[in-house]
């Protein structure tokens, strides 16, 4: 009976760090507030979101999308990941949409750490980090490779 727990408890420790493992390894980890009821979010509603075109999830939270700032690395990876877009055209995209009054562009922090912050003390905010960078502060709703 001993050995039985033994071996549960191994594969399960062993299937917990296999998991942490391969979210640290991916390239860019959509996180939200951790008291946000999605359970998941497709690259087409993280998109939206990001476009504006989704104000606030199911539970009638607003959605608040946080960017990392101009120029990243991460940032580029995941506008062409997810929207589709380069910088440049993002940037031509959030001119129009405030020129006609249509919405803000997302909030814009400095580094992993800040948009961690901000989300975790956001309710509705979502944001991208690299998955290294990722802890139990924030919630994981997608992970990109």
């Amino acid at each position: 009976m001993r050995t039985m727990k033994t071996r549960i408890a191994g594969t399960l420790l062993g299937s917990a760090l296999f998991l942490l493992a391969s979210i640290a390894a991916a390239e860019v980890a959509i996180i939200t507030h951790p008291g946000t009821q999605e359970i998941g979010l497709s690259k087409t509603k993280v998109a939206d979101i990001y476009l504006g075109k989704i104000k606030s999830f199911k539970d009638g939270t607003t959605a608040k999308p946080v960017d990392q700032q101009k120029g990243s690395p991460l940032r580029t990876k995941f506008y062409k990941a997810i929207l589709g877009k380069t910088e440049t055209e993002m940037n031509r995209y959030w001119s129009k949409r405030k020129y006609t009054g249509k919405g803000k562009p997302p909030v814009v922090v400095i580094g992993d750490d800040a948009v961690k912050e901000l989300v975790a003390n956001t309710p509705g905010a979502v944001g991208y980090i690299d998955g290294k960078s990722l802890d139990r502060s924030v919630k994981v709703i997608l992970i990109i490779r």
